[in-house]
């Protein structure tokens, strides 16, 4: 995707992000995208998730650099959980980081993840928590810890800080992010009705081999139109 294109695309992004509540409040956190093998163009912390423009995108290297403007500060303090996952990542096209409540709390209380319903077992046994004492990742060390966490997964809980979400897209990862706090939201409203964990191993195996390989980039892309009509539409009319 040229940049013009990708930068409106991130900003849509953004706006569904910040609408169905995976930003958080909205008064941090960052969406960035790979765009070249240098730079990365990337939500500054300044700009309005909601009011965000494509000229507000700004541009960094993988020291954490501007290149649209040398010199100038970025306003993205944690740019290392960014470069460091792209280093690590080549598959990783795009990067969410934010601090949405129910799957920050989710963490924070050593709750699990369970296949409650369809959307918790396409996360269960593939969410993996960094306890690093709820430190702002702002160091490149400290971004390579975040790296090696999220291993191989499409998602990591950050304990008592927030989530970042990598995927081969900016349609994968705003689906992802939507899904995992909609379903840290229904662990927290089990866990306040029954004791964890609720189901037998029996029953949790059963539900996660049956639907082994049922997700697809196809069912992203087709959730990614939805999650856009809904809440750019919504918001527009």
């Amino acid at each position: 995707m040229r940049e013009p294109a990708l930068r409106e695309e991130l900003v849509r992004a953004c706006k569904v992000l910040y609408a169905a509540k995976a930003a958080g409040d909205g008064l941090g956190g960052h969406l960035s995208a790979r765009l070249d093998e240098r730079q990365i163009l990337i939500k500054p912390r300044p700009v309005s998730w909601w009011k965000l423009e494509p000229q507000d995108l700004i541009l960094i290297d993988f020291a954490g650099a501007r290149t649209d403007q040398p010199g100038q500060p970025s306003g993205v303090t944690e740019w290392p959980i960014h470069a460091r996952i792209y280093a690590a990542r080549p598959d990783v096209q795009c990067i969410f980081h934010a601090h949405p409540s129910a799957s920050t709390m989710m963490a924070a209380l050593n709750i699990q993840m369970e296949p409650l319903d369809q959307d918790c077992a396409s996360l269960t046994d593939r969410l993996p928590v960094l306890d690093n004492g709820a430190v702002s990742i702002s160091t490149p060390a400290l971004g390579d810890e975040a790296a090696r966490a999220l291993g191989q997964m499409g998602a990591v809980l950050l304990k008592n800080h927030g989530c970042v979400v990598a995927g081969a897209g900016i349609a994968e990862v705003c689906v992802a992010a939507c899904k995992l706090e909609k379903s840290a939201e229904t662990m927290l409203r089990a866990a306040s009705l029954a004791k964890l964990p609720l189901l037998s191993a029996e029953t949790r195996s059963a539900i996660l081999a049956a639907r082994k390989g049922v997700e697809s980039g196809s069912i992203s892309q087709e959730r990614w139109r939805m999650l856009q009509d809904y809440y750019l539409g919504r918001a527009d009319a």
